[in-house]
């Protein structure tokens, strides 16, 4: 889908959002990003969160370190997308009303952790969806739900597949056999094909990992480029590693840590090496890329 002239506007005049550092924060850039896509003509989006957790809401990835497994991070979840739901609907509503939200569970084991969410505005033509988790498995009610919203909005939150390939994803991109046997074993292409023919795009993510020892993370917010980001070791906001088109690559985020000399935050605690400041990064990640966004080393070598 193309970006809108409104769209094209505000990124020409306007530095990309800044990378939310809380909770709240990470709602209403969630939030803003799905406005400015929907008023764009996306009515299909796909987002990544991370998920708050404890008494202080801290956010933390969705990943093997909560060990309730997929119904905690569901627990998690859930809140966050009715949440979610609710103020995009109060920015969309001439009176700022709030819709009414309701939750259906959709898998059928009832410990999958997926659930659709449909927020009920006065005006109907203002109505929106979303998947909470949703699988492949899924598929069909994903379609169903999908083509009944005509053009309402319908949002996948977290879905339960990797971003990253591998060699099932490989083999169901294939045509055939190949590809109906990477399909059963878990390969992911033919459904994330089916969802982009269903119109969904990424209009948001904030995801975090370690890449070389140093806390990162990556942050998309429609219509901007992807910004890579990691905790700064002083009291600055975070430190900007750089931006690129495509999602970051892990090894590419590591060679621009070793070009900038910034050594595992362990040891940069026992204060070996400098520290992680944004005055210490002087080669970034758009430095490193080619005009693919593939590493230039790699290409090199």
């Amino acid at each position: 889908v193309s970006v809108s002239s409104t769209a094209e506007a505000e990124v020409a005049t306007f530095a990309a959002p800044k990378c939310p550092l809380n909770a709240e924060a990470q709602l209403l850039a969630a939030r803003d990003a799905i406005l400015r896509a929907s008023e764009a003509g996306i009515s299909r989006q796909q987002i990544r969160t991370l998920l708050p957790r404890g008494e202080e809401q801290i956010l933390i990835p969705p990943d093997e370190t909560w060990t309730g497994g997929i119904m905690q991070l569901y627990r998690a979840c859930l809140p966050l997308t009715r949440d979610l739901l609710r103020s995009v609907g109060r920015a969309r509503a001439e009176d700022g009303a709030q819709p009414s939200v309701r939750e259906q569970r959709i898998d059928k084991s009832g410990v999958d952790g997926e659930a659709l969410l449909v927020a009920e505005a006065k005006a109907a033509k203002l109505d929106a969806s979303a998947f909470v988790q949703p699988s492949i498995e899924n598929q069909r009610i994903i379609e169903e739900v999908s083509e009944a919203a005509g053009p309402r909005l319908v949002i996948m939150v977290n879905p339960q597949f990797r971003d990253a390939d591998d060699t099932l994803d490989f083999l169901a991109s294939k045509a055939g056999f190949l590809g109906q046997l990477g399909g059963f074993l878990g390969g992911k292409a033919q459904f994330t094909q089916k969802m982009e023919n269903l119109g969904f795009q990424e209009t948001f993510s904030l995801q975090e990992f370690v890449v070389t020892g140093t806390q990162v993370r990556i942050y998309l917010s429609y219509p901007y480029r992807w910004q890579i980001y990691a905790p700064s070791d002083v009291d600055e906001p975070a430190v900007k590693l750089g931006e690129c088109d495509t999602r970051p690559d892990y090894n590419i985020i590591a060679e621009c840590l070793a070009a900038n000399k910034i050594e595992p935050k362990l040891f940069r605690d026992l204060q070996r090496g400098k520290p992680l400041i944004q005055g210490a990064i002087e080669v970034f990640y758009e430095d490193l890329i080619d005009g693919d966004g593939k590493s230039l080393a790699a290409a090199n070598n």
